[in-house]
């Protein structure tokens, strides 16, 4: 009778889940519940979604009477089943009986005074929400009690924990909870058991309430938003984080089940439950994509501030992009009612998502167009600043609207918020508007604040001024101060190994293109030291090296992955390709203070190494360029995609590379 069950359940469902949605398989039903008599019994289902079969868990009602095998099998009768009038008769809200009694549950200051209120009445009359809030109310007391008076718990009271009389009063309040197939007393006793740490038999109690919870959700009486609440509850319910994403998949069928009649409020409801589900979270969420591309234009900003903040939790599971799409494109039609704290919040979360469309960067244009210097929310513009960075968007708006926000709000910014707003413009290559005003500015808060800033924070930034070639000369004494130097080797070995390579940079970088830089000059590298290397580079290096032998008319002339002497052991200074001259002059170094006119220093440039337009060079790649060229080198810029393109037609690829050789090599200084 059971297996009948299952199969008529999954006839609707099917046609309700995201398509193709197949039911493969039912695998053998085993018992769910360990009780004799147990209401519930489990099996599980093999459905796919488009190419990809999981296994799910099934609950799995077992049927009793006639009346029941009735109404599964879609009979009509005159006659209503027993169930069905109990469910007529449970009160839509709380009667003032049930009110009285209630509000008397908090004048009670132990748990037996509960007892005593209760004990009058007969257990036939005590409806299911005043036995679900009198067992709540019993829990918190004794919580509060205990953790009050942790070595004054009293004993030998027939009321106290652990007694047989208190265990009678709650197992007759569990028994008219679990038949009453009321959702909100059953989610209440959930809680409650969840917090009851006095009970022997707490793991029964919890197994009794799960069993009516599921009874419930398969009869289909649990609202869609009472099935999101007892997800959440159940995420915690157990101990063992991994035993409570298995319990709390099991509620995934009523969830698809009433997909058909959901709300907007419905379905962000049922995306706060996804990072609690396993198996049914990939099924639940494409059903939900498909469900808000239908009705986006009604949710509210904290609809889409809730969804996002719940994606940044899935972080392994794959988001299709139509949907950051409908978010994005959300935002833009709606961009005119969100407030700060909701633009922080959404712009943080798509940070977070690594996402970005001209949608969104249409939409952060409009924001410092329209209110600029005006908005009071600092964060906001520091976030939109990492946000840039992160996504390489060049925007001219953006970067200009943000060096006159610095201009009229520097006294205000904290020292993480003039890090993210002053390190964007280096590391963008792009000049600020005003930047007299800017710097001076910039100069004077870095000043007063540098013993403020993280020792690899304040290095990084100073760093980023030398990208375009504003050179912080007078921040030079205070790097190489004894005492910054020992708050550097006071952060984390990683962090330090991090700041000594860019202090190096910078020594190097300023002795380089500086005039007035006066040293340290710090010592080269003795020790043998590793570095790490892009290995998409390499591969496209190796696949390069036939075809620029045919270009300068000898491989013997061409080197990879070339160390600048005299230079630190740095990513910027290694060569990815050089053409030597001659091949005597392929043994000999290259570098700092040697004669490098007669070669080409040839770069591949990857996608990272460009904004986001692949027009414009970031900072440091425009650095490394701007270097190479006072040292002396040709530079030949060699965009990595294009050449990987070219790579199935050699003859366009060796046109490709001679033009940039050409070009390389007529370049005047």
């Amino acid at each position: 009778m059971s297996l009948l069950r299952s199969c008529k359940h999954f006839h609707p469902l099917a046609r309700l889940a995201v398509s193709p949605l197949a039911v493969a398989r039912l695998s053998a039903v085993r018992d769910f519940s360990s009780r004799k008599g147990g209401r519930i019994s489990e099996t599980s289902v093999f459905i796919q979604t488009g190419h990809k079969i999981t296994e799910l868990p099934v609950v799995v009602k077992k049927v009793k009477d006639v009346w029941e095998l009735y109404r599964r099998m879609g009979i009509d009768t005159k006659v209503k089943q027993p169930e069905d009038q109990h469910l007529q008769a449970l009160p839509k809200k709380l009667s003032e009986e049930e009110k009285e009694i209630i509000s008397g549950f908090n004048r009670c200051y132990n748990s037996s005074s509960i007892f005593r209120l209760l004990e009058p009445i007969p257990s036939s009359e005590v409806t299911p929400q005043v036995a679900s809030q009198a067992y709540k109310k019993i829990v918190e007391l004794e919580n509060t009690f205990e953790a009050r008076n942790p070595n004054n718990v009293g004993k030998g009271r027939a009321d106290q924990p652990h007694s047989f009389f208190r265990s009678a009063f709650i197992g007759s309040f569990l028994d008219i909870i679990c038949n009453s197939k009321d959702p909100g007393a059953i989610l209440e006793g959930l809680t409650s058991v969840m917090r009851d740490q006095n009970s022997d038999d707490q793991d029964i109690y919890k197994a009794r309430l799960l069993e009516a919870l599921l009874v419930c959700v398969t009869d289909r009486v649990v609202p869609l938003q009472d099935i999101c609440k007892a997800v959440h509850i159940l995420s915690v319910f157990y101990p063992d984080h991994k035993e409570c994403r298995l319990v709390a998949d099991k509620l995934w069928f009523g969830i698809i089940d009433q997909s058909k009649s959901m709300t907007n409020e419905d379905i962000v409801a049922v995306f706060t439950t996804l990072p609690h589900l396993t198996k049914s979270r990939n099924m639940i969420l494409k059903m939900l994509e498909e469900k808000a591309a239908e009705s986006w234009q009604q949710f509210k900003t904290g609809d889409v501030v809730e969804i996002l903040r719940v994606l940044q939790e899935l972080k392994y599971d794959r988001i299709s992009q139509g949907f950051m799409r409908m978010l994005s494109g959300w935002l833009a039609v709606n961009i005119h009612t969100v407030t700060e704290q909701e633009m922080l919040a959404i712009v943080y979360s798509f940070l977070q998502l690594e996402y970005m469309d001209t949608a969104l960067v249409s939409a952060l244009e409009k924001i410092i167009k329209k209110k600029g210097c005006q908005i009071m929310e600092f964060d906001l513009i520091s976030t939109i600043c990492s946000y840039c960075l992160a996504m390489r968007i060049r925007s001219p708006t953006i970067l200009e609207g943000v060096g006159q926000y610095f201009i009229e709000h520097h006294q205000s910014l904290t020292v993480p918020q003039v890090t993210a707003i002053a390190g964007i413009f280096g590391h963008l290559d792009f000049h600020p508007a005003n930047g007299f005003k800017f710097w001076e500015l910039l100069e004077l808060v870095l000043d007063l604040k540098f013993s403020q800033f993280p020792p690899v924070d304040i290095i990084n930034l100073l760093v980023s001024f030398i990208y375009i070639e504003k050179f912080p000369i007078n921040f030079t004494n205070k790097l190489f101060n004894p005492f910054f130097l020992d708050r550097l080797h006071s952060q984390s070995e990683d962090l330090v190994a991090i700041s000594r390579q860019q202090l190096k940079l910078y020594d190097t970088t300023m002795k380089l293109e500086c005039r007035g830089y006066e040293g340290p000059f710090l010592p080269k590298d003795t020790n043998h030291r590793m570095i790490n290397t892009d290995s998409r580079i390499m591969r496209t290096v190796n696949k390069l090296l036939d075809p620029m032998a045919d270009v300068v008319g000898d491989i013997s002339r061409l080197g990879k992955s070339v160390v600048l002497s005299s230079l630190p052991l740095h990513p910027l200074y290694i060569v990815d390709l050089m053409v030597y001259p001659t091949h005597a002059a392929s043994l000999l170094r290259f570098g700092f203070l040697t004669n490098n006119s007669n070669n080409v220093a040839v770069l591949v440039l990857t996608p990272e190494h460009y904004d986001r337009t692949g027009e414009h060079l970031v900072g440091s790649q425009a650095m490394r360029v701007r270097q190479l060229t006072i040292m002396g080198f040709k530079v030949m810029c060699v965009n990595m995609q294009m050449a990987n393109k070219l790579m199935m037609h050699p003859k366009k690829l060796r046109e490709y590379l001679q033009k940039l050789y050409t070009d390389a090599c007529n370049t005047k200084k």
